[in-house]
């Protein structure tokens, strides 16, 4: 607890610092009160301000705002899309005022982008299709969270992302995902426009292995004022990727405030490091051992210029990640055996170890990340406006691969051991440092072209991911006499994007209305791979057959050549019709052509029935696509990967190969081609009363041809294929392919409920719930239809190609149902937040089990017992708890925990992956991380500026 009390103090510290400088402004009045809609509802984004002034700020989610001035007489202006702008003529006097504010419906939301509709004037609740809207500038200063990705998976639970651990570079970047479908099946946008992907393949075997995602924790969520979720297909309206659905992500543009935010925290929590340990020496002491580490600090700061009627909003952050822990107590041999018998415990004594001395890192990585990111737009005439937004970020993590004991040297590597562990006399762990770079820029003009809004704009992006490799060696280089290199520049992956697009869109006075939206878009695509040094990659002695290269990864070697660039082709038809005031139909078409894999033309409808104000019925069907990525075209590379072979994980020198390898040939893996959609949903809305609305969607999602990453071929009794292999240095080969075909089928459901008690009292309640079922498509007797060539079926391997471990990852891997419940309470200047998130159950399937077989499970040859290597973890509910007051109107404090009850899920018995004692927590299946509890403390600055 002490550690604990040191993160407060300092936070206090801090605080007294910052009152210091807030004494400037003491002689300032308070204006309080809630903007509300005509039904009496709060409204949460509500632009609030002093007229003349650069005095404002923005409603919360209880639709409370408040603002610090020097007593007078003002103006103010309360503004919100959709409303008529108020204005009230007040008075402040030295005791303050309290001064509500409601707002009249105008239908005009032409300030604002809704994804799931071109037509500007339509709300969320109107929508044909689902749409979540997250108010993520509220949001950060109630939650411990301050990376983009962990704050939605507690928000949203259609949602899901969990740190990867002992994954290469997966361990620097959060995968997240949509209805449990793959990252790269849910299409990102920045302000309306496509975000790039991230460089990184995920090649290890976690979940959403084979995948490539956009790396959402590059954007500083300090700098997002909400974010959009569109769950339902719309490959339709905005092209490939948009499977699952459309993440839009909006920045700030507030102007005349200045905001500072600064948090520190860290895990406090006690895990059971030695049940292994204990379970194996059968000790009555405690298992368990108590940690304080994963030390986060973040700070941030932004402010929007105002420009004339335009304006510029620049926000930087950093946050510095200190790394965690949750590895057990290593149970194998350390030290090679002497004469025969094991003598590790005497070796140890010897040398003042101990077993935890050769503890891996199981946990989240290091990380020190900063960046900054801008939104700037001027309207340069009555008609015309430009507009610039983008950002840069650079992060640098550190993470471990399996630590490498003198006991465990690989045979072949023996010859070069005695100088190897010369070094490190003792094993090393050998570590990941990854350097990623992300830059991204928007640049565009809005105008009017005759009667018709028109928007021309150019995207670009860029993500660089570089590894370097050290307390490390390559065996095969101690061949050159005095070599002591320890440390390894691997090289890395690239990938940037450019998209041009040309938007019209015009209403028109047809029955009710009719919007009608059309574009163009030109896409270029580009991937490349960077070599590593020489020593991270080359064999110095063939001869030995020695493992080449730097231990945990090898260094990159560019096979590909040049940058690999692709280009698409597209052009959309997007209409939406009123016929009523009741009745809404909409329709879109899309077409697009790829230059490396052809064409392809997708549709949309939807339609909205509104039986009362209260009441909105809604459906929707959609084909959908999504191109391979340029990632998984071209990706190839030697990786180290742990499998387990008899209960034990052995390193095995996996290498992946493009499709269009003569491996890939010989093998008769099929170039790769787009996955196909078909998607379906209904739903409904309903506000039977003020301050309570509930959306309840179901869906379907069929998916032809997914992409997946196959398993480890080997030679076998093919000697083209081992030729193959011996040039690329590996003992096996996996490639991309299209191998399977999937369903899911989901019940999205959020509540929410708003009220407010003697004009003090707020009180805000979301209750969000989600079910998953996804499953791959079986034949009539209940095994997997896998499409596979006769080649392939033909060379004994066809297990290699998918298995119950692939199947598990798509169908149980992640949690099939996620409940949240948030409680936001408001009195005065306290605030409280209270939420429970409930991650359903996950399941493990072994894929060495033979599902045909009487006896699925081995017998322990220890114990005579049959294992049962297939695992399923429990539900489990993790509970946020923070509270925060306003010291002034424009500073305020916020303490906290995240898992408050040091939840944790359940420990891992399933397969070859205990690993003699190191995982306590399985690293291949996960529901929300195994950190146990966290405890921070955060202070904030809404400075109003004149």
């Amino acid at each position: 607890m002490k550690s604990i009390y040191s993160t407060f103090s300092r936070l206090f510290m801090l605080l007294f610092l910052v009152l210091g400088v807030s004494s400037i402004y003491a002689q300032h009045a308070r204006i309080s009160g809630q903007v509300k809609d005509p039904s009496g509802a709060p409204l949460q984004g509500a632009t609030v301000q002093l007229k003349g002034t650069k005095i404002g700020t923005v409603s919360d989610v209880n639709g409370a705002y408040t603002l610090s001035a020097a007593p007078g007489k003002y103006t103010l202006t309360t503004s919100f899309v959709g409303f008529s702008t108020q204005e009230i003529e007040i008075t402040l006097g030295q005791n303050g005022l309290t001064q509500d504010v409601a707002l009249v419906n105008t239908g005009d939301l032409s300030t604002v982008t809704v994804v799931g509709s071109r037509n500007v004037s339509r709300t969320r609740i109107e929508t044909p299709v689902p749409v979540d809207v997250i108010p993520i500038a509220q949001v950060v200063n109630d939650v411990g969270q301050v990376d983009l990705n962990q704050i939605i998976n507690f928000v949203a639970p259609s949602f899901q992302s969990a740190r990867q651990t002992i994954a290469d570079g997966t361990d620097h970047v959060d995968p997240g995902q949509l209805r449990g479908l793959g990252p790269d099946q849910v299409l990102v946008l920045i302000n309306g426009k496509r975000r790039h992907q991230s460089a990184l393949v995920n090649v290890n075997g976690t979940v959403n292995r084979g995948t490539v995602g956009t790396d959402m924790s590059a954007i500083p969520a300090t700098a997002i004022e909400r974010i959009e979720i569109l769950r339902d297909g719309a490959s339709a309206q905005y092209g490939s990727d948009a499977i699952a659905g459309v993440i839009n992500i909006v920045l700030k543009k507030r102007t005349g405030l200045l905001e500072a935010n600064a948090s520190y925290g860290m895990y406090s929590t006690s895990y059971d490091k030695n049940f292994p340990l204990y379970k194996l020496t059968n000790k009555a002491d405690d298992p368990s051992v108590h940690v304080t580490d994963g030390e986060t600090f973040q700070g941030s700061l932004g402010y929007g210029f105002s420009l004339g009627k335009g304006y510029l909003n620049i926000t930087g952050e950093y946050i510095r990640r200190e790394p965690t822990n949750r590895t057990g107590t290593y149970t194998g041999p350390v030290y090679p055996n002497v004469n025969g018998v094991n003598k590790d415990d005497s070796i140890m004594a010897a040398r003042g170890l101990n077993r935890d001395f050769f503890d891996m890192r199981i946990g989240n990585s290091k990380m020190n990340a900063g960046g900054a990111f801008y939104n700037f737009a001027y309207p340069v005439s009555g008609k015309t406006e430009i507009y610039l937004f983008g950002g840069y970020t650079r992060k640098d993590g550190t993470g471990a691969g399996f630590y490498r004991y003198p006991s465990g040297i690989p045979t072949n590597a023996t010859i070069y051991a005695s100088q190897a562990f010369a070094l490190y006399p003792n094993g090393f762990l050998p570590r990941i440092n990854s350097e990623i770079t992300d830059f991204s820029t928007a640049v565009g003009v809005r105008t009017k072209l005759g009667q018709w809004n028109m928007d021309i704009s150019n995207t670009f992006g860029l993500n660089r991911f570089n590894f370097i490799i050290d307390n490390s060696v390559n065996y095969t280089q101690f061949a050159i006499p005095g070599n002591k290199q320890t440390k390894f520049d691997a090289g890395g992956l690239k990938f940037w994007q450019n998209t041009a697009n040309l938007d019209l869109s015009k209403k028109y006075d047809v029955l009710a209305g009719l919007n009608v939206a059309a574009g163009l878009e030109y896409r270029i695509d580009a991937f490349g791979i960077n070599s590593g040094e020489e020593a991270s990659y080359k064999n110095y002695d063939v001869s030995s057959k020695a493992v080449a290269g730097a231990q945990v990864f090898a260094g990159f070697v560019n096979s590909i050549g040049d940058d690999k660039t692709r280009n698409a082709k597209a052009v959309y038809l997007d209409l939406e019709q009123d016929f009523t005031n009741k009745f809404l139909l909409t329709g879109a078409l899309r077409f697009e052509d790829y230059s490396d894999f052809g064409s392809t033309l997708n549709y949309k409808l939807a339609a909205r029935y509104k039986f009362s104000e209260q009441f909105n019925l809604r459906a929707s069907t959609s084909s959908g696509f999504r191109a391979p990525s340029m990632q998984q075209r071209f990706y190839a590379k030697t990786n180290t990967l742990f499998v387990s072979q008899g209960g034990t994980l052995v390193p095995v020198e996996s290498g992946t190969f493009t499709n269009e390898s003569e491996a890939a040939k010989i093998l008769g893996i099929p170039e790769l081609k787009e996955e196909t959609s078909q998607n379906y949903s209904v739903g409904l809305t309903t506000r039977p009363f003020t301050g309570f609305e509930l959306t309840v969607d179901a869906y379907q999602i069929n998916i032809d041809n997914r992409i997946v990453l196959t398993n480890n071929f080997t030679g076998g009794n093919d000697p083209l294929l081992q030729a193959e292999l011996d040039k690329a240095g590996a003992g096996a080969a996996n490639f991309f392919t299209n191998a399977i075909d999937t369903r899911s089928k989901g019940l999205e459901a959020v509540l929410t409920y708003n009220t407010s008690i003697a004009r003090k009292h707020a009180l805000r309640t979301v209750f969000a719930a989600t079910f998953i079922d996804n499953e791959v498509k079986k034949g009539p007797d209940g095994k997997p239809i896998i499409h596979a060539t006769d080649i392939l079926i033909n060379s004994g391997q066809i297990g290699n190609y998918f298995n119950r471990e692939d199947q598990s990852r798509i169908e149980v891997a992640n949690p099939k149902n996620k409940f949240s419940l948030m409680f936001n309470y408001k009195y005065n200047k306290l605030g409280a937040m209270l939420r429970f998130v409930r991650f359903g159950k996950v399941e493990y399937l072994d894929p060495t089990i033979n599902p045909d077989s009487a006896h699925k499970f081995p017998i322990n040859a220890f114990t005579g017992q049959r294992e049962t290597l297939d695992q399923t973890f429990s539900e489990k509910t993790v509970t946020d708890l923070s509270l925060s007051y306003d010291i002034t109107s424009y500073l305020g404090f916020t303490i906290g925990a995240n898992n408050l009850f040091n939840v944790y899920q359940d420990k891992h018995t399933h397969s070859g992956n205990v690993s003699l004692g190191r995982f306590i927590y399985s690293r291949r299946v996960q529901q929300m991380g195994f950190n146990g509890a966290y405890y921070f403390a955060r202070l904030r600055l809404s400075l109003p500026t004149k």
